[in-house]
């Protein structure tokens, strides 16, 4: 069979090179460049498509892959190693191009794990936007377009991409940003609304009780002479003024 040498959680393992007949292997991959000795059954549970072709085999032991568009044998032998134990890690380097096949060959629950490593590791940008666009990678599209809307329309303009957006997404992208700034808007109208109470409420301070010393509250009013009078206002109007500045309402995304 053979086997090359890697690294899986800082160990070294060894993963198949399929170049020859090994353990039960039943079906040969066939590409213009190499063929790949594999299982039926492990290639029929991975994917759909691969396995419609495998039951129309009759009794050959062989199964052209390519349908007419070329396929790096290194991409493939990628692929095989991810599916198969030990399990070649997704990582930087091999992830679009398995995003790629697992969808050619409707391998969902791959395709799956690449969107889950692209959303924990890489950052939303245009590109990746356009990247999850094309492959149908609906939780990373949407991530993507979640950050993309934090940018101008300018800014995107200034992209060469940008015209690569699709109308839907697009207006997706729009819409998100629509909404956020809806948002900025009430929180805006909001805190105008908590500020102009704060001031009245120190502007009615010089009227109140509050706003007067233990003497002269008595009497209803502050006596502007007064330094402890002057104190107890000073000390109203600070706690309002703390109040305002604290107030949840005025937190960002």
């Amino acid at each position: 069979m053979g086997s090359t040498t890697g690294e899986k959680d800082g160990d070294r393992v060894e993963y198949p090179t399929f170049e020859e007949t090994w353990e039960f292997s039943d079906l040969v991959l066939v590409t213009k460049q190499r063929k790949f000795h594999v299982h039926k059954a492990v290639i029929s549970m991975w994917s759909s498509t691969l396995k419609c072709k495998i039951l129309d085999l009759d009794n050959s032991l062989e199964l052209e892959i390519e349908d007419g568009e070329s396929l790096p044998s290194d991409d493939v032998l990628q692929l095989l190693q991810t599916i198969y134990p030990p399990n070649k890690p997704i990582n930087e380097d091999n992830c679009e191009k398995l995003v790629k096949l697992a969808n050619r060959f409707s391998i969902f629950e791959l395709l799956r794990r690449c969107e889950d490593f692209l959303i924990k590791n890489k950052t939303p940008t245009l590109v990746l936007l356009l990247f999850a666009q094309d492959q149908n990678l609906t939780k990373l599209l949407s991530k993507c377009i979640d950050y993309c809307s934090k940018q101008s329309i300018d800014e995107l303009k200034k992209t060469m991409k940008f015209d690569k957006i699709a109308p839907q997404n697009l207006c997706n992208l729009l819409e998100v940003r629509c909404l956020k700034m809806e948002k900025k808007l009430k929180r805006s109208e909001m805190r105008s609304w908590e500020l102009t109470c704060t001031l009245r409420a120190i502007h009615e301070s010089w009227n109140k009780k509050e706003g007067a010393c233990i003497t002269h509250r008595k009497n209803g009013m502050h006596q502007e002479n007064c330094n402890e009078c002057l104190h107890a206002i000073r000390r109203q109007i600070e706690k309002l003024c703390d109040l305002a500045l604290d107030n949840p309402s005025d937190q960002s995304d």
